[in-house]
């Protein structure tokens, strides 16, 4: 028998109360119906509808922006009782659900969609209603039934080209919220001082540069393009100018460890002089135009890594050459840098970037800037900086070392 609360409407104010009021209406009631805009499958209160989804009578959810989880449709694929808003001209947006058993109901409806989101760190505010509140029950039944006129249920293959869309859509997602990778970030992006900036503004920032100078770091970047165009490939470039290129001390580039310095890099030296194949063989895997995709950083880092069958790589020396070939994508990450760039943008843990980390959090969030994103300036300095403007963000987060 059904056990009816005795006191009135009341709000919902937190997960945990939601999440509660969910368990013991989705176990109590003998039938639920609801039309949400999204839903997730890891919540444990989606986990126990399934153990009852017998009780299922009409249940409408939306898709979208890809944000209801794959998983939901494959659960409930060919269930004429569960159907998916899968074209709409708005935002199918509502969040309405409606237990019932016999002549007594109890509803939820606010701002709660049936998401981890909702289920835990969001901010969410609902309503709980029950029979003894004065609305009319066939009304929210109505509702939600209409709401169904408007979608249908999804066959297996279906179900299987929206994983495949879902899947690609993830990393947009996520971006959308300032998380990049696996790890959110620890501030909103308006609070980053760089990544929100146009290209007029971080043109006027680089150009402060009071370390080295704004043209005379382009005058060094000119000269390493040099350096690689007097060859082929980078293990036939003379062994000085390979060092220049590699940020280690040399007799050609006086100011070549700009964009970080690879000057206690011991090994990596070694490899520089002595063994460059594998280096030159990295260097080989990123164009030397458009934009360089993560399957040809990984080849870049898979080739690299050869070099050091002992160890001794790291992100410092890696992405060394990856912004001298590629300045406008890659920003060399070093000590110097790291701690105040990783305090603008948020980044978590930064003693722990990995070769990974580096293409989520570093790489795709410039690309995602807006002054990254801007059309080039039509000739001179300017044009040149913003052929460099990845690694010239050196310029804003350098701190030179205290003796």
């Amino acid at each position: 028998m059904t056990q009816h609360r005795k006191d009135a409407m009341k709000l919902i104010t937190t997960a945990k109360a939601l999440e509660l009021e969910f368990h013991r209406l989705i176990e109590s009631q003998s039938n639920i119906s609801f039309g949400v805009a999204w839903a997730s499958a890891s919540t444990t209160s989606y986990k126990l509808l399934l153990k009852h989804r017998n009780k299922i009578r009409v249940a409408v959810i939306g898709t979208h922006f890809y944000q209801t989880d794959a998983n939901v449709l494959a659960d409930f694929v060919d269930c004429d009782r569960v159907k998916f808003v899968l074209q709409t001209n708005g935002v199918f947006h509502p969040k309405v659900y409606l237990f019932w058993s016999d002549d007594y109901w109890e509803a939820i409806i606010g701002s709660a969609n049936f998401t981890a989101g909702a289920f835990g760190k969001n901010t969410e505010l609902c309503t709980l209603l029950t029979s003894d509140d004065g609305l009319n029950f066939t009304e929210l039944q109505a509702l939600i039934d209409d709401y169904a006129k408007n979608a249908r249920s999804v066959t297996a293959t279906e179900a299987e080209r929206y994983r495949h869309l879902w899947e690609s859509k993830k990393s947009d997602l996520r971006k959308l919220m300032n998380q990049y990778g696996e790890q959110p970030a620890r501030k909103s992006a308006i609070e980053s001082s760089v990544m929100g900036m146009d290209w007029e503004s971080y043109l006027a920032q680089i150009k402060k540069d009071e370390q080295h100078g704004f043209n005379e770091r382009l005058d060094l970047l000119d000269r390493i393009h040099q350096a690689f165009a007097s060859e082929p490939r980078f293990m036939d470039i003379d062994a000085q100018s390979r060092r220049a290129i590699a940020g280690l001390p040399n007799s050609v580039i006086e100011s070549a460890a700009w964009f970080g310095s690879m000057k206690g890099a011991g090994t990596f030296k070694n490899v520089v002089i002595e063994h460059p194949l594998h280096l030159s063989n990295a260097l080989d895997a990123i164009p030397g135009s458009g934009t360089v995709t993560r399957a040809q950083y990984q080849r870049f880092i898979k080739e690299f890594c050869k070099a050091f069958p002992n160890g001794g790589d790291g992100i410092g020396t890696t992405t060394r050459l990856l912004s001298m070939k590629r300045p406008d994508q890659f920003l060399c990450v070093d000590s110097a840098n790291l701690k105040r760039l990783a305090k603008d943008v948020g980044i978590n843990r930064p003693d722990l970037l990995d070769y990974n980390r580096y293409w989520d959090e570093i790489v795709e969030r410039i690309m995602d800037a807006p002054w990254w994103k801007s059309s080039p300036p039509a000739s001179g300095s300017d044009l040149k900086a913003w052929k460099a403007r990845a690694a010239m963000m050196d310029a804003l987060f350098y701190e030179p070392k205290q003796h």
